[in-house]
Formats: C-alpha cells, sequence, structure tokens
C-alpha cells in the first residue's frame, strides 16, 4: 500500500542484512521490503494513473556507477537482473505475478552501501511545454491513489501540490504562460524549478515552457 502518503520513502538495505555479512553477493531482503507498494500502484487501473508513476531509485554510498551496482532475483530457477537507467531508477519492474511470489532479491554491494528510494514522478506528455491540464491531472491521479490506500490515516498524510523539475545541469529559463498572454518566472535553484498550481498567482496557468527539456518532473508536499 502506498500508505503514509510519503513524496519519498528512503529504504536502508543494511538494515535488512546483519552487519557482519560482508559477501559481495548476499541476499538483501524479500522484494516486497525492497520495492514497498508496487503492488498498489500496478492494481491502479492504467487509465487512472495515466500521468503520474512510482520510481524507484537506487543510491550508492561508495560512488557505484549504474552499471556496476547489480540487483538480481530467482524465480523458477531463472534469474531475472533489474537493471537501472543512468539515474539509477530501475527500469524493469516486475509485474503482479512475480510482485506476489515475493522472491528474495540479491546485490552485489556490502552491507551499509546502498539505499532504495520511492517517488513519485509525472508520468505524463513530456518536453519543453507542459500543460497546465495535464501536470494538475498527474497531480490529481498520485494524491487520489493515496488516499484510496492509506483511508483514514489520508486524513493526516501531506497532500502531493509541488512539481520539481529537475535538468542536467543549471535550470534554464522557466516561466508560466497565463491565459492572457502574461509570462511569470517560476522558482529555480541549481538544476531544479518548483511549480505550485495551486498558488494564486498561477490559477490562470495555461502551460509551462522551460529551456530545455527537463529529465525528470517529481511531486512532492
Amino acid at each position: 500500500m502506498l500508505r503514509q502518503c510519503l513524496a519519498a520513502i528512503a529504504l536502508t538495505l543494511a538494515a535488512v542484512v546483519p552487519a557482519q555479512t560482508q559477501s559481495v553477493e548476499r541476499e538483501a531482503g524479500p522484494m516486497s521490503r525492497l520495492l514497498p507498494h508496487l503492488d498498489s500502484y500496478l492494481e491502479i487501473p492504467v487509465e487512472e494513473r495515466s500521468h503520474f508513476r512510482i520510481d524507484y531509485v537506487v543510491g550508492s554510498r561508495e560512488g557505484a556507477a549504474p552499471d556496476e551496482i547489480g540487483l538480481w532475483y530467482f524465480l523458477d530457477g531463472q534469474r531475472t537482473d533489474l537493471t537501472l537507467d543512468e539515474r539509477f531508477r530501475i527500469t524493469n519492474l516486475p509485474g503482479l505475478e512475480t510482485y506476489a511470489t515475493n522472491p528474495p532479491i540479491w546485490v552485489n554491494q556490502p552491507p551499509g552501501s546502498m539505499s532504495m528510494n520511492l517517488v513519485f514522478a509525472y508520468g505524463g506528455p513530456t518536453g519543453q511545454t507542459f500543460s497546465q491540464d495535464d501536470l494538475r491531472l498527474g497531480l490529481g491521479q498520485a494524491n487520489q491513489a493515496m488516499r484510496r490506500a492509506a483511508g483514514v490515516a489520508s486524513l493526516f498524510a501531506p497532500r502531493l501540490d509541488v512539481l520539481v523539475f529537475v535538468f542536467d545541469g543549471p535550470a534554464p529559463e522557466a516561466v508560466a504562460v497565463h491565459e492572457d498572454g502574461r509570462r511569470t518566472a517560476l522558482t529555480v535553484q541549481e538544476n531544479r524549478a518548483t511549480y505550485r498550481p495551486q498558488d494564486r498567482v498561477h490559477r490562470n496557468v495555461v502551460r509551462l515552457e522551460f529551456g530545455e527539456a527537463p529529465v525528470r518532473v517529481l511531486f512532492d508536499s
């Protein structure tokens, strides 16, 4: 379940395996612990998660490159490797049937050297221009999914209402275009630009424009 309605959940793999275990190839823990809430996400009808997704991002405290980090599991005697992209995101998440068997996940990194982060991300159309309607739909779908999973607890959970546009390098020009043609600059810091659709200044925005396409768009509260 996507309980606690958190925009990011950090799981330290060291907590799963005793510290004295020093084998390079080791069993890190069951799939449900390393990839929490994946079943809840996959059970959502596709049309109700068209504009948001959850990403599992591996962190390395030893500075290992994505192609140096190994994660895999065995099912019916067959090994399946979980591949990472250049931003350490798992690109081939298991399906519901595999997840239900809850096989152990193996890693090739020492205990205490890795972490796993679950991140809510925008999953709609991308590019240098983003429709306000698409962005609002993504946030709405993500919040609906969390409310459904959390039940009564959702009353006490934070609401996702911020979009964080991440760039490969310093953030370029980032503006919100209003219905009347006005253009207001978004808040930028280092390689990120942030946007709050619910802010009064953004009520009549129809689209966002960027000097270059972001590499990721994350949801936050």
